[in-house]
């Protein structure tokens, strides 16, 4: 007789204990990618282009057939003497499916160009959550490098208040702010998890997301591409709403246009004889004050988006002169870092707490010293990050 596996055991192995779920490892790219692939905004985006692109079908816009039953009086045959039953199809005039065309052929540019503008909102989204990253890193990198410093300094406090040399104020002072320091990492620890829990959410993954982030350095951005301010994506996208207000303006105008019609029906005499019949018509627009009102709002339309557009260029405009003046702030910060503040850091850190180990420095001169290298090398990540943050947005103010 074959051994049997046991039932229990087919049912651990059928649903395992635990989350064997791996974390997702993104580089920026394949975060890039990801997010626009998944992302709810770029999805209704495209079905927003989609729709406008099926729509280019309805451009002739047939009415409904009308169906009909005619009586009239005959002196031959009565009240009742001739009945006609027949249908009639008006046809939509060759001009009105013209500017139908026209008009949903605006609205898919136009579907497409806000398209364009939601995948630059999402990519920017993603790029600056992982220069955030690359930021936290840095200040997490030095916070960890302070947290040794501060915790020697506190060992030699202790030695010190033991043997006399020094007061309990000093031992807990030292003690207190190598604390505060060790919060410090916890606390950006803490911000690094919140970063990767909103790229999570960015990127619609439910699994745990470790990005691979770079270490933070200074981007780039030609100062060239700010001559592409007009020819942005932004700026396609109010074009193309001035184009669509255009559009409308030529339906409205072609509603004044005749459309013709055609019947065809059989008529009943009351003898009992049957014969059959046509009808040919022209639709010609009698009342036209309403349809001249439209069609002169439409024109109104036409001239607000254009004026929308020179107010957003000339926002956007603003924008640029101001992103390039941070810029320029940002990047005197960072060489003049380069150029003296990380020498002088450096030797701040070396020499205080040396200085301090052999007994040259009161606590209070080191922990200024210190303190001064800590805001030296805080405030260069700041420039940094709005450095990179601000090279962002002009990529974004300038793609195409």
């Amino acid at each position: 007789m074959k051994n049997k596996i046991p039932i229990v055991f087919l049912v651990l192995l059928a649903f395992p204990f635990g989350k064997t779920e791996a974390q997702l490892q993104l580089t920026e790219p394949e975060a890039i990618e990801l997010a626009l692939q998944y992302h709810p905004s770029v999805k209704a985006a495209a079905l927003q282009s989609r729709q406008a692109d099926v729509l280019k079908g309805s451009a002739a816009d047939w009415p409904a057939a009308r169906l009909f039953q005619h009586t009239a009086a005959d002196p031959d045959f009565g009240l009742f003497g001739t009945v006609s039953f027949g249908v009639q199809q008006d046809f939509p005039s060759v001009k009105m499916t013209r500017a139908n065309r026209l008009y949903y052929e605006r609205l898919k540019a136009r579907s497409a160009a806000f398209a364009s503008l939601t995948r630059q909102e999402v990519i920017r989204q993603v790029r600056e959550i992982y220069h955030h990253l690359s930021y936290l890193e840095a200040k997490k990198k030095l916070f960890t490098s302070l947290d040794s410093v501060y915790n020697a300094v506190a060992q030699t406090a202790q030695l010190r208040y033991e043997t006399g040399e020094t007061s309990l104020a000093e031992k807990l002072a030292s003690e207190d702010r190598a604390g505060q320091i060790a919060l410090a990492a916890q606390t950006v620890s803490h911000e690094i998890e919140f970063d990767r829990l909103v790229l999570a959410q960015l990127l619609g993954v439910e699994q745990e997301v470790e990005p691979i982030v770079e270490p933070i350095h200074e981007a780039t951005f030609s100062l060239e591409d700010t001559s592409r301010l007009s020819s942005a994506t932004w700026a396609a996208l109010y074009r193309s709403e001035v184009a669509l207000a255009q559009a409308e303006y030529e339906k409205q105008a072609a509603s004044l246009a005749p459309a013709f019609s055609t019947s065809v029906f059989g008529q009943y005499l009351g003898n009992g004889d049957w014969y059959p019949g046509w009808e040919i018509g022209v639709n010609i627009p009698i009342a036209k004050k309403s349809l001249n009102a439209r069609k002169d709002a439409a024109q109104v339309g036409v001239e607000a988006a254009k004026a929308q557009y020179q107010q957003a260029y000339l926002q956007k405009k603003n924008a640029l002169a101001h992103l390039l003046h941070e810029q320029e702030k940002y990047q005197i910060s960072v060489r003049y870092y380069h150029e003296k503040g990380a020498g002088y850091a450096r030797e701040l850190l070396q020499n205080g707490e040396l200085n301090y180990r052999l007994g040259e420095l009161s606590y209070a001169d080191f922990a200024m010293m210190l303190e001064q290298a800590t805001r030296i090398e805080l405030q260069y990540l700041d420039d940094l990050l709005g450095l990179n943050q601000t090279l962002i947005e002009l990529e974004v103010l300038t793609a195409e």
